[in-house]
């Protein structure tokens, strides 16, 4: 029992120094920006010793909740819905189209298919089934649920 235990403790540990990481990177990415500006120098790495180099990054993010954009989302949505009901007609004449398209396509894989089977190739298909179900066997793993202390 003693390595399950010790294995528990250190999942244990991690997930507290994940937690204390999470709650230290805004102030860490401060000093980064500080290190950077006084840096001058066209490369993000910010910190570099023997444990980790750490790099600073910049994603580009979105907000979509921004009226403007949300305003256009709404006319974009009334003029969509406006387009469908305008062409109504050619639309269902078109989704007819692509339907007959979609089975002739079906009909051509299926006829291509019957090509590529055979009775012995299924049979040895079913034979390699049955061999590999025989190579079947259990491999003990474990699962590991922390207890976090926050």
């Amino acid at each position: 029992m003693e390595h399950l235990k010790r294995l528990a403790e250190i999942r244990n540990q991690i997930e507290n120094l994940k937690a204390e990481a999470e709650a230290i990177e805004p102030d860490a990415v401060l000093e980064a920006f500080e290190i950077l500006e006084s840096q001058k120098s066209k490369k993000n790495i910010v910190y570099n010793d023997k444990n980790a180099k750490i790099v600073i990054q910049f994603r580009t993010r979105y907000d979509d909740k921004n009226l403007g954009i949300t305003r256009l989302d709404e006319d974009i949505s009334r003029e969509y819905e406006s387009l469908c009901r305008s062409n109504a007609t050619e639309i269902q004449r078109s989704q007819s189209y692509i339907d007959d398209l979609k089975q002739l396509v079906a009909e051509a894989e299926a006829k291509h298919q019957s090509f590529l089977t055979s009775p012995y190739l299924q049979q040895l298909e079913k034979q390699r089934s049955i061999e590999l179900k025989r190579t079947e066997h259990k491999v003990p793993i474990l699962a590991i649920y922390v207890q976090s202390k926050r």
